[in-house]
């Protein structure tokens, strides 16, 4: 039977691999938001930014968190999509490096 550790590791391992997923959900919001100027998109962009950085804050994550969270406030204030590819572009960085 594994122990805590072992499985509090895996699932940390399971999250960490499941990241450039949500960062692809994030990429397709924010295309879809360019080439349409829906604020639907726009909302979806901020509520999974949202959703991504208060999950890397309980996985243990604070950079993923932190840039996450600024991707998060950007959308909310509707900022010029060349800020919310920027932000996006550091989210990855973080989560590759």
């Amino acid at each position: 039977m594994a122990t805590l550790d072992e499985k509090l590791a895996e699932l940390n391992k399971r999250y960490a691999d499941a990241l450039g997923g949500r960062v692809e959900e994030l990429e397709g919001f924010l295309s879809e938001y360019e080439s349409t100027g829906s604020d639907s998109s726009l909302e979806k962009l901020y509520k999974n930014a949202h959703a991504v950085a208060g999950s890397a804050r309980t996985f243990g994550l604070p950079e993923v968190t932190d840039r996450a969270k600024e991707l998060e406030l950007a959308a909310r204030d509707g900022a010029d999509t060349k800020i919310l590819q920027k932000k996006l572009s550091a989210l990855k960085l973080c989560i590759s490096s």
